[in-house]
């Protein structure tokens, strides 16, 4: 009983000023969801092969080392995918991102948008467009934008299809 008490006084305390701790992990989930939802754009663009694609998004977070069991992976990117979740603005996101990671991870998280879009076999030109801007908007250079295109194509298995 009074542990249960003192559980919910820290929660409120917590609530209500933050410790350094809780404002790192609140930090970290906004990045993981950010990253998330800038995948999920990319994935959505096409109506065909979703299955691939939530799958190379699932393995995207995973490859970024974010803390988070399978299921509570599953609900991220269940949430993510909904219709309703649709991107209206990048703006968010992206300045989560930008806040948190450096030059590294960013470029990591464009070649991850790019395996997303390659997932069914072939980067259409909307999915080429929609790559581009977000690296522009995470500040990834172009040099590294495309390095980390030509790395996605060249690991591919030679059935993909690029369009140029």
């Amino acid at each position: 009983m009074l542990e249960s008490l003192l559980a919910r006084l820290r929660r409120a305390i917590d609530s209500i000023a933050p410790s350094a701790e809780t404002l790192a992990r609140r930090e970290a989930v906004a990045v993981q969801s950010a990253c998330c939802n800038l995948l999920m754009e990319v994935a959505r663009l096409e109506s065909t092969g979703t299955a691939q694609k939530t799958a190379a998004v699932a393995q995207a977070l995973r490859e970024h080392h974010f803390v988070v069991a399978d299921d509570g992976l599953e609900s991220l990117i269940a949430d993510a995918a909904r219709p309703e979740s649709r991107l209206t603005s990048y703006y968010e996101p992206v300045a989560a991102i930008n806040r948190r990671w450096g030059a590294e991870q960013k470029a990591r998280l464009v070649e991850q948008m790019w395996r997303v879009a390659l997932a069914d076999g072939g980067i259409d030109e909307y999915e080429d467009q929609l790559v581009r801007k977000l690296a522009d908007l995470l500040y990834v250079p172009h040099t590294d934008l495309i390095l980390a295109r030509r790395r996605v194509e060249n690991a591919g298995d030679g059935k993909r299809k690029v369009a140029q």
